[in-house]
């Protein structure tokens, strides 16, 4: 069975983020899965695996554990996904969460706005044991990894980077990185001018009429939300209504 795998600690959003998410998750895919949540609090997940507030690994560096064959009960084989829950699903995700996989290969979105990576952390599939480096390496020296991408300049805040170490370590061994069609993926945040350059760049890159007006275009499979102050419950959409709330 498919691990699908998120993490959830207090702070940026209230748990019923997680729950919201595995529903829509359930609601959109025909796929066996078992959810994963690794938490500091009560979640709706099919397993809940405690959040350690007192370690040295802060925020989404935790997600890093579940490239772990040790972790999350993970058997030879089986296929891991890693999501973030800060994006809505609108549409069936059979072709998303069912992509092949092979060994040594990383599945991802396809990020087709202009980006400095070639990974994106808001999902992440492989087969288990085929990454355990990732963590492995991270765990020698976290405090150095977390601040590293920060103080190169290359992300905004602090603790931020988790996904350039990924696409580090998968360049650095020199794995297979594929990406899912770029078209289902849709970006949205609070910012008017980056929403009308981001449906023109979306019109223009995939011959269509617009990427979010009233509606999501129906070739979008999951919408991300990014930016700061610019959390799903903020904004009073029809279309996040429809696919987010229960």
């Amino acid at each position: 069975m498919i691990k699908i795998c998120t993490v959830y600690f207090k702070g940026d959003y209230s748990p019923d983020y997680v729950s919201k998410f595995y529903d829509s998750l359930k609601r959109n895919t025909t796929i066996p899965f078992e959810f994963i949540c690794l938490s500091d609090t009560d979640v709706k997940a099919d397993l809940i695996l405690p959040y350690n507030h007192h370690s040295d690994i802060k925020k989404h560096w935790h997600k890093l554990k579940f490239f772990s064959s040790q972790f999350a009960y993970q058997k030879p084989g089986d296929e891991i996904i890693i999501m973030d829950i800060d994006q809505v699903i609108t549409g069936n995700i059979d072709d998303l969460i069912g992509h092949s996989v092979s060994d040594n290969e990383l599945v991802t979105y396809n990020t087709w706005w202009p980006r400095n990576i070639s990974v994106n952390g808001g999902f992440y599939k492989f087969k288990s044991g085929q990454f355990d480096y990732i963590w492995n390496d991270f765990s020698l020296n976290p405090k150095y990894w977390q601040t590293h991408y920060y103080e190169k300049g290359d992300v905004h805040f602090k603790y931020y980077g988790e996904q350039n170490y990924v696409d580090w370590k998968l360049h650095e061994k020199n794995k297979k990185v594929t990406k899912v069609p770029p078209e289902w993926l849709g970006k949205y945040n609070n910012n008017l001018k980056d929403m009308v350059e981001m449906n023109k760049l979306y019109s223009m890159r995939f011959k269509t009429d617009y990427m979010i007006l009233d509606n999501v275009n129906n070739k979008i499979k999951v919408v991300h939300f990014n930016g700061v102050n610019n959390s799903i419950h903020q904004h009073n959409k029809k279309w996040i209504k429809d696919n987010w709330y229960d």
